[in-house]
């Protein structure tokens, strides 16, 4: 695959939008082939705007296929799936949500979206795509991120809901060491039970705690695969937390389809 498609501009949003949304990403190329793109489960929640109107999308999971929309969202993926579209023209703005950035923006539970990919006017109705509409009038790249950095300012002013701070604290723990990080210890530094804790996590982020921990230690360990591409693959399994090699081999095979010594091959090959 050519290691261009996995390049892109990098724009950060209003202040005010902190806690909300993390960073926009633009994608501009020219395809010499139809696309096949991978994805790995990363720890993504957000908005893709297709400005070539691109001729279809298919998402390779059991129940979703052929999807045809002008602004999709992305619900947190937790399985592996790949995009194909039949464009040769690449044209998109992806806009990042934090983990809880939607929700707060939005209230809507988020466990209905989880490893889906959805019409975004399911979430934001027909303003969705009068923004998609005036975006395709700019053709300019920091013009159409503005355009939608402001719809989202405008929806801020009007969050809908607050974070729990048990779904604050969970996550300041666990970006700082999912590997090192149980349940019960989220629990302990919250002060909730577990049915608790639970139903805030499905709610606010779309998953159980168990799934969210495992997910992130899963990409810090793909993060440190990538980081450090000659290492022993005991060494990972120990530094994050992971039973065994085994162990390690089974969550990667769950979130990416692939095996870690096959996803340090797809690695290469992109490079």
């Amino acid at each position: 695959m050519n290691s261009e498609l996995f390049k892109y501009i990098e724009i950060f949003p209003h202040p005010f939008l902190r806690g909300i949304v993390t960073h926009y990403r633009v994608k501009q190329m020219k395809l010499p082939d139809t696309l096949v793109f991978p994805n790995y489960s990363p720890i993504f929640q957000g908005l893709i705007f297709n400005l070539e109107e691109l001729e279809d999308i298919v998402l390779l999971k059991k129940d979703q296929k052929d999807l045809k929309h002008k602004v999709y969202y992305v619900g947190q993926a937790v399985s592996p799936s790949y995009l194909f579209s039949s464009s040769l023209n690449l044209n998109l703005i992806a806009v990042n949500f934090t983990p809880v950035g939607l929700y707060r923006l939005t209230g809507i539970d988020l466990h209905c979206f989880t490893d889906k990919i959805v019409d975004a006017q399911i979430i934001f109705g027909s303003e969705i795509n009068e923004i998609y509409e005036r975006i395709l009038t700019v053709k300019d790249a920091v013009q159409s991120v503005t355009i939608i950095d402001d719809f989202l300012c405008r929806k801020a002013l009007k969050l809908r809901k607050e974070n729990k701070n048990c779904i604050l604290t969970s996550l300041a723990v666990l970006n700082n060491n999912a590997a090192k990080t149980n349940i019960k210890k989220l629990q302990q530094v919250t002060n909730t039970c577990s049915k608790t804790l639970e139903r805030s996590f499905k709610t606010e982020i779309g998953m159980t705690p168990k799934t969210f921990q495992r997910l992130l230690r899963f990409n810090q360990a793909k993060l440190f695969i990538h980081e450090h591409q000659e290492m022993d693959w005991w060494e990972v399994a120990v530094r994050f937390g992971f039973y065994d090699h085994s162990h390690l081999i089974s969550e990667f095979q769950i979130f990416a389809g692939l095996t870690p010594t096959e996803y340090l091959g797809k690695i290469h090959y992109r490079e």
